[in-house]
C-alpha cells in the first residue's frame, strides 16, 4: 500500500489509460479524484478555466492537498492529411492538453510546495520519440508541446522536491484509436520487438514507480512504454 494516505488527481481518469492509472492506485491504497469531461463529482470540460479552477479546488476542498497529478486527457483522434485540417483541428489538441497541464499545475502548485512534494507526470506518445506517424499533425504538435513544458517545469519546480515527468505509450487499441485505419494495429505489432501492442497496465506500472519515493530523484524524463518499437 505504498500510496496510502496519498491523494492522486487522475485527468481523463474515466478512459482507457486513465481508468488503468486510477484503478492502479487505488489498489496501493491511495485517495483518486477521477476527472471526466461529462460524468462524475470530479466532471470538468479543461478547455475552460473556471471549470478547471473548480475542479481543483474540489479536490483540495475534499482532502486539503494533492500529492500527484496525471495528466491523460486528449481530444479524439481523427486521422486526416495535414491538408485537411485547419487551426481549429490544432487548436483542439492544444487546448485539451497543453491547457490542462498548465492551469492544472498553476493550481496545485502552492499545495505541493507547502508539503514539499509533488509528483506531475504527463501521458504523451510515443511519436515525440520515434517516426511521426501520418495523418495525425495536430495530436503530435501538442504532444510535442506537452513533453516541451514537462521538461521546463521538472527545471524549475526541483527545488521544491516537485518531480515533473512524461509517459509514452505506444499505439494501444482502445475506444480512443479506433478511428485509426484497420491496419494500424498490425503494422504497430509488425514494428514492435516485444512481440505484443502496449496495455494500459503497462503505463500505470511506470506512472506508479513514478509517483513512488523510489522515484524522488526522476524528473524531466520520458519513459518510453512500447515494447521496443522506437529503438
Amino acid at each position: 500500500m505504498r500510496f496510502s494516505n496519498k491523494v492522486i488527481v487522475v485527468l481523463g481518469g474515466t478512459g482507457g489509460i486513465g481508468s488503468s492509472i486510477a484503478d492502479a492506485f487505488e489498489g496501493e491504497g491511495a485517495a483518486v479524484c477521477r476527472h471526466s469531461f461529462d460524468v462524475g463529482e470530479y466532471k470538468a470540460d479543461l478547455r475552460d478555466t473556471t471549470q478547471t479552477k473548480k475542479l481543483i479546488e474540489k479536490v483540495l476542498q475534499n482532502f486539503q492537498t494533492i500529492d500527484v497529478v496525471v495528466n491523460c486527457v486528449s481530444s479524439p483522434l481523427r486521422p486526416a492529411s495535414f491538408e485537411r485540417k485547419t487551426w481549429d483541428d490544432f487548436l483542439m489538441h492544444i487546448l485539451v492538453q497543453l491547457k490542462s497541464v498548465v492551469e492544472t499545475t498553476h493550481l496545485v502548485l502552492d499545495a505541493m510546495k507547502r508539503q514539499k512534494r509533488g509528483r506531475i507526470i504527463n501521458i504523451i506518445t510515443s511519436a515525440v520519440k520515434g517516426v511521426a506517424p501520418s495523418h495525425m499533425s495536430d495530436y503530435v504538435t501538442a504532444k510535442y508541446a506537452v513533453w516541451g513544458i514537462t521538461k521546463a517545469l521538472a527545471k524549475e519546480l526541483a527545488r521544491y522536491s516537485i518531480t515533473v515527468n512524461a509517459v509514452s505509450p505506444g499505439f494501444i487499441e482502445s475506444d480512443f484509436t479506433k478511428d485509426m485505419p484497420p491496419k494500424t494495429a498490425e503494422l504497430a505489432l509488425s514494428q514492435t520487438p516485444s512481440g505484443r501492442l502496449t496495455v494500459p497496465q503497462d503505463i500505470a506500472g511506470v506512472v506508479l514507480f513514478l509517483a513512488s519515493d523510489e522515484a524522488g530523484h526522476v524528473t524531466g524524463e520520458n519513459i518510453v512504454v512500447a515494447g521496443g518499437s522506437t529503438l
